[in-house]
């Protein structure tokens, strides 16, 4: 052990808890395990036994009498705990008072004191993005051997869709495939691949019918987060159809904002300051958002994702987001600290592109903001080039659908819709606003009135416009008067300036007439 002299044990450990609370080690079993096994093996006088062969078996849980020559994760994880190890003593670690290193070509850890200067330099900015890693092990067939072959494609294309969520790190199946081929469970299958999630399940059939079950594992808990099931037909078993659909309601379901690892992840410990970016990154704001949008929090939110993208100015989707948070806060009438929200959302969305041009949210937050400058064109040229993509990211699907609904596209903006809230129940309010403007241009009020009420009052002058004018529609004059009394509560000139609400963000000049003439109706 190469430490200064003055240094104590518990200086040590408590150094070695600080840098374990960085978000790259604390979501890391493998980097954690690592760090902490070869720190105490050295306090504890046994840093001679550190070799490859040691930490393998102790750290990576290699079984007994494993090659180190042919196996070279041990040093892999060596070069990945360096970096780590960089990445903390340039940011959050850049004053703290020891240094813990790992020289290369050993695993011994150095711990250097580190005398305070008069003149500290300035703290550096955290920066962190939590990205939690998944993993798909091969799903286990029961019964029947040719099962394999369809076991083997549905793991590889979920993994392969899932590299279009760049939220999420996607270890490679080939990877998987070669860890659970040693027999070993749920739980040490995500130590060794260091994934925080995994995908896994089985399939079994008889003579009609095949089932599909999934699950989705919290590898640290070994805890079932998620499961489905699925049944289908056998003699589609020779098609993709099958594959399909089952890998689009996975995915759905599991990845993007609306999935249930962002849910899980955004609802696990609550929000206590606005800038607290150790935890809370741009996708866990914009769920939060998403369920809980009021002034006080889209302040906070929009504050948060200003410093993402400052920390990590390569953070596609950050930047993204923070577009999308421009548009909403000119919907909602918010102060977004700028003149121009809308240029504001169209440059975020540009330079998420311009990062990553398979950045699917930048997409939507592009698409809803040509849609509230009134430049259609543009809107409905952004959306073929996401569909282009061919991308299977239903929540995507719907916030675009609903563009198209606005542009006066109303069958492909049902679409797109319909299949998104059919996949994922956890789809934002305002997918309910264009699912009830399509049902009234198809005069089918009831409906119309049903989507209405199913936004729960998060937009409630857009609730009441769209259910006074079905109720007109359906001659319910006593449910229209109780909608108008309440409009010109929130907006005492409402009359005065409906049209001009009509046609906020509505490009169809024979809707916005329509539904022109309907209030007239109302107010009359």
């Amino acid at each position: 052990m190469k430490s200064s002299p003055s240094i104590s044990q518990k200086e040590i450990n408590d150094q070695l808890d600080r840098i374990l609370s960085f978000p790259v080690f604390s979501n890391s079993m493998i980097l954690s395990g690592f760090l902490t096994f070869i720190v105490e093996e050295t306090l504890e006088g046994r840093e001679n036994l550190l070799k490859e062969y040691t930490i393998g078996t102790n750290v990576l849980a290699k079984k007994v009498g494993y090659d180190p020559q042919l196996d070279a994760s041990v040093r892999i994880h060596a070069g990945r705990l360096r970096r780590a190890l960089n990445e903390y003593y340039s940011g959050p670690g850049y004053n703290d008072p020891i240094i813990i290193s790992v020289p290369k070509g050993a695993y011994i850890p150095n711990f250097e004191l580190i005398t305070p200067s008069i003149v500290q330099s300035p703290i550096q900015t955290l920066k962190v993005i939590f990205k939690p890693t998944l993993a798909v092990i091969p799903f286990h067939c029961l019964g029947e051997n040719d099962l394999q072959n369809l076991a083997d494609g549905l793991c590889d294309q979920i993994c392969t869709e899932f590299t279009n969520f760049n939220e999420i790190t996607v270890v490679s199946y080939y990877s998987s495939r070669k860890i659970a081929s040693q027999g070993i469970d749920s739980k040490e299958a995500g130590q060794l691949l260091d994934a925080t999630y995994l995908i896994t399940g089985s399939i079994q059939s008889n003579k009609n019918l095949i089932r599909v079950r999934v699950q989705l594992i919290k590898s640290a808990t070994d805890h079932q987060v998620w499961a489905s099931s699925y049944e289908r037909e056998r003699s589609a078993m020779g098609t993709f159809t099958i594959q399909d659909d089952i890998v689009k309601h996975v995915i759905n379901q599991i990845g993007g904002s609306h999935g249930i690892i962002f849910r899980e992840a955004a609802k696990a410990s609550p929000i206590k300051h606005a800038l607290d970016v150790k935890v809370y990154d741009a996708v866990f704001w914009y769920y939060y958002l998403l369920n809980d949008l009021n002034e006080e929090t889209f302040k906070k939110g929009l504050v948060v994702m200003q410093n993402t993208v400052q920390f990590d100015p390569q953070y596609a989707l950050g930047w993204a987001i923070l577009g999308e948070t421009y548009v909403a806060g000119f919907f909602f009438g918010y102060d977004c600290s700028v003149l121009a929200p809308l240029e504001e959302g169209v440059k975020c969305g540009k330079k998420a592109l311009s990062i990553d041009p398979r950045c699917q949210h930048a997409y939507q937050t592009l698409g809803l903001a040509y849609l509230f400058q009134h430049r259609p064109k543009d809107c409905l040229l952004i959306i073929d080039q996401w569909l282009n993509l061919k991308s299977k990211s239903t929540g995507i699907a719907g916030g675009l659908g609903f563009c198209l609904i606005c542009a006066g596209e109303y069958e492909r903006g049902y679409s797109l819709l319909s299949e998104s809230i059919q996949v994922n129940p956890y789809y934002p309010w305002w997918f309910n606003a264009g699912l009830s403007i399509y049902h009234f241009q198809r005069n089918e009020y009831e409906d119309a009135v049903y989507w209405a009420e199913k936004m729960q009052r998060q937009s409630i002058v857009w609730e009441l416009i769209l259910k006074a004018v079905s109720y007109v529609e359906m001659e319910n004059f006593s449910a229209v008067k109780i909608c108008t009394q309440e409009l010109v509560q929130i907006i005492p000139d409402f009359w005065a300036i409906s049209k001009q609400i009509l046609g906020s963000f509505l490009q169809s000049e024979e809707m916005i007439n329509r539904l022109f003439k309907t209030l007239k109706k109302a107010d009359l």
